[in-house]
């Protein structure tokens, strides 16, 4: 699966590149929600969201370190 189309996304909250997160074992395999919407990580925020089809981005789950 060619991936390189929607690798990059623009996280919703802090305006930066966020990239796509994928299975490490295939390193092509998408990671989604209980949707099936596609999820993102934005490093700047140190936090996952996900977008939908149509592009609309959804909740965002925290994983700053502390």
């Amino acid at each position: 699966m060619n991936l390189n189309w929607f690798k990059h996304h623009t996280c919703p909250e802090d305006e930066e590149e966020a990239t796509l997160l994928v299975d490490p074992e295939t390193e092509t395999i998408p990671e989604t929600d209980e949707d099936g919407n596609l999820l993102y990580y934005c490093i700047e925020g140190q936090h996952i969201f996900s977008v939908d089809e149509d592009g609309s981005t959804g909740n965002s789950a925290s994983k700053k370190r502390r």
